[in-house]
């Protein structure tokens, strides 16, 4: 059986995030998307970021949204392991950004 595009209730609990929210800012350009996180404590964008870093097709916008945290916010919410891992993996790509 494959497995289902959709994330479990598993998934959800870890990272209770507003599908909502996901959706804008995927769609969202970087001037939008800039504002939309500028709104959100630190800790609710480093959720957000672990998030989108165990979904393939989110981990762009994971990254993204992993820049804006310090990696102290990215471990509390993702763990020692993930958390450093993102925010390794985020400065890389804003540095080969520029």
């Amino acid at each position: 059986m494959a497995a289902s595009p959709w994330p479990t209730a598993a998934f959800l609990a870890r990272y209770p995030v507003p599908i909502g929210l996901i959706s804008s800012l995927y769609r969202a350009d970087d001037g939008e998307r800039d504002r939309l996180l500028s709104t959100m404590p630190e800790y609710g964008r480093a959720r957000l970021a672990a998030y989108c870093a165990e979904t393939e097709r989110l981990q762009p916008l994971g990254l993204r949204v992993a820049s804006t945290c310090a990696e102290a916010s990215l471990v509390r919410a993702a763990g020692a392991t993930i958390g450093a891992s993102l925010f390794a993996r985020s400065r890389i790509d804003v540095a080969a950004a520029h």
